[in-house]
């Protein structure tokens, strides 16, 4: 048996973090960025290939990281027209000096940022009688995230769109894949599989154009392959 992994452990400290802000109605219906919160984030990352017999392998790698918003600062207003104009007060109910907690709480995690993901491959192959076939079969596993950080506003049953930029939670997925072929001489064929068991989530969820749209998963895929080399 043959093995070899690799593997790393780290800790980021992230500043200045550069937040998209859409919120008709606490930030006035104007979009802007600017750069916001703080996170730590810490992970493990590995890899592995191993020869369990001949002509038996496997691989895989795998990451688990947890990111945190370490902060949570204020938006101040800095226009001093806008400060000591009375018309402020009188639409807001308070002059605007800063608006509280734009970021969200800390405590939440990064945007797009599962906390574990992992892949896996098996494959056997051989030769009998001048063929030389394979069969192979992978899984891949990616946790829950979230689209926006903690910052940006979720949506209620019942309530309408209000901005471009809600926060939605993406699902974990796992899928499966497998394959088989043979080749001899200058010819190939084979039949691979995607998503085996057909599962059908959303890998992001966004209201760029205010309706919620989701990009999703491919569905099951099942190819036949035929080839010749010359």
């Amino acid at each position: 048996m043959l093995f070899r992994s690799n593997g790393a452990v780290y800790r980021e400290d992230w500043n200045n973090v550069q937040v998209a802000f859409f919120d008709p109605g606490v930030l006035g219906n104007v979009g802007f960025g600017t750069n916001g919160p703080n996170y730590r984030i810490h992970g493990v990352e590995t890899s592995f290939v191993a020869v369990l017999y001949e002509g038996l392998t496997a691989q895989g790698g795998a990451a688990w990281n947890t990111s945190k918003q370490t902060n949570s600062p204020y938006l101040v207003a800095n226009n001093p027209a806008l400060l000591a104009n009375p018309a402020s007060k009188a639409e807001y109910g308070q002059p605007i000096y800063a608006v509280d907690n734009p970021y969200g709480p800390a405590g939440g995690p990064s945007a797009n940022s599962p906390p574990l993901q992992f892949n896996a491959r098996l494959r056997y192959q051989w030769t009998m009688n001048s063929y030389n076939s394979f069969v192979q079969l992978g899984a891949t596993h990616t946790a829950h995230s979230f689209t926006q950080s903690s910052a940006n506003p979720t949506l209620s049953s019942g309530s309408n769109v209000s901005t471009t930029l809600l926060r939605f939670e993406n699902p974990p997925i796992s899928q499966f894949d497998a394959s088989a072929g043979v080749a001899k001489d200058a010819w190939t064929a084979g039949v691979y599989v995607t998503n085996v068991t057909n599962v059908i989530k959303s890998t992001y969820t966004s209201t760029n154009q205010f309706i919620p749209a989701e990009l999703i998963t491919r569905p099951r895929v099942i190819e036949f392959r035929i080839g010749y080399k010359f």
